[in-house]
């Protein structure tokens, strides 16, 4: 059991997998979204649209990207003109613990820092992503595709009540490149559960874990891999209703010209929430099933949700404990060689849940007992209609693991009480929020 904390759960950003430093890899055979991005591409496609005619075409196709640039600048309006100012967080926020780096943004990251802008005759609050300045080392068409791809990703799966609202590509007054969003202010799952965790009910935890699948239902049936499920990347509107949030590492696995699901190529994301197909990849050219691994990924996020904790710090265990020979073809630095060097040979939890599942079945393993916060060892907390779901989503196999449709199909999950905004049906209402908040039309 490895209770959860910012730095168990850091994502991966450029360094070889270790225990204790976050990482990802530089490359990928696969090609990304971005081949959209060629005029010639977008052409071709034009003719074909998406269920919620947002085809990734018509959205891949701004002139500012597949045009060479003259030496004046194009005209466009900028961020303070089309949505006001920037303003301070407001002194409720616990932006510290979102990783905010001054009192300006509310959250920050290895690529661009999170504010807030107000318009001044609305009062409209919304977030806005800064991009930060391209480092030396990246090239200036890998900039413009990583931050584009983010962009049109998240602009994709936009419409779902369980996904935060990308509204804008826009350059701010700085010349800084910055994604318009939607503002939820009641901050983040890991906050809320650091700051509630005594007074939210098992009822309103499991109502959380339902609306992460319903989101993860829909960027699946787009074809989109999110590939960071953790409580850090799932933010909460004043009321409680959970939004998926951050597509910086989202792969797109199926678009509509395809007519089988691609594989996904690049390790990414936060160690404690791989699946162990990923700490089994020996290089940037080995392949693995994105959404297998959300799936995975939000299992284990649901133990953060339930108890508070991880269910074990790492997918992978050694020879009872001990480094093994590092696999052949494995480069330094990947998932399989780190794996394999591991002083302690992994997480033991985990050795014994595999272990378990083989000679006791799923349903016995002791990693359903974990303890809720403040209660008694009563044998097996979580129901069998629970684990029956729980074993099935972290099978250790991913061909055979659950998909989020079969999770939403099961018999407890199809029984949980979703609230819509926080108001249940019967007139009581959910209390996985933040205390009420006095915010201009923030949500």
């Amino acid at each position: 059991m490895t209770p959860i904390s910012p730095e168990a759960t850091s994502s991966s950003d450029g360094q070889s997998p270790t225990s204790s430093q976050p990482y990802s890899a530089d490359s990928s055979r696969r090609q990304s979204i971005n081949s959209g991005l060629s005029a010639s591409t977008s052409s071709a496609h034009s003719t074909s649209t998406t269920k919620s005619n947002r085809s990734f075409a018509s959205l891949m196709n701004p002139k500012s990207w597949t045009k060479k640039r003259s030496s004046s600048p194009v005209k466009m309006a900028r961020l303070e003109a089309k949505y006001g100012r920037y303003v301070k967080p407001p002194q409720h926020a616990s932006n510290k613990d979102s990783g905010a780096t001054s009192k300006k943004n509310i959250a920050s990251g290895a690529t661009a820092v999170i504010r807030l802008v107000k318009n001044p005759s609305t009062g409209v609050i919304l977030a806005v992503k800064e991009f930060k300045k391209r480092g030396r080392q990246e090239d200036k068409r890998d900039y413009r595709k990583r931050m584009n791809n983010e962009y049109c990703i998240s602009k994709i799966a936009s419409g779902h009540v369980n996904i935060v609202e990308t509204l804008d590509l826009v350059l701010d007054e700085r010349e800084r490149w910055c994604t318009v969003m939607e503002y939820c202010a009641g901050g983040d799952v890991f906050n809320l559960l650091a700051q509630r965790t005594i007074n939210i009910t098992t009822m309103d935890r499991h109502c959380l874990f339902k609306q992460l699948l319903t989101g993860l239902e829909h960027l699946h049936k787009l074809g989109i891999a999110h590939r960071d499920i953790k409580p850090e990347n799932l933010v909460l509107t004043s009321r409680g209703t959970l939004k998926i949030a951050d597509f910086g590492v989202a792969d797109v696995v199926q678009n509509d010209y395809q007519t089988e699901t691609q594989l996904c190529y690049k390790w990414c994301g936060s160690e404690p929430f791989w699946s162990p197909e990923v700490w089994a990849l020996c290089s940037e050219l080995s392949p693995y099933d994105g959404r297998a691994l959300d799936v995975w990924s939000a299992a284990i996020t649901f133990f953060c949700i339930r108890f508070g904790r991880l269910p074990f710090s790492n997918a992978f265990y050694n020879n009872n404990g001990r480094p093994i020979a590092v696999p052949r073809g494995a480069k330094q630095g990947s998932p399989a060689a780190v794996s394999a060097q591991a002083a302690d040979g992994g997480d033991r939890d985990y050795g014994i849940y595999c272990k378990q599942r083989q000679t006791i079945g799923p349903l016995n393993c002791e990693v359903w007992k974990m303890l809720e916060p403040n209660q008694p060892d009563t044998g097996h907390i979580l129901s069998e209609e629970e684990r029956t779901c729980l074993a099935g989503m972290l099978d250790p196999n991913p061909k055979t693991r659950w998909t989020i449709k079969q999770a939403l199909e099961s018999t407890w999950i199809e029984g949980v009480e979703m609230c819509h905004d926080g108001d249940l049906p019967n007139g009581w209402r959910h209390h996985h929020c933040v205390p009420t908040l006095n915010l201009s039309h923030s949500k």
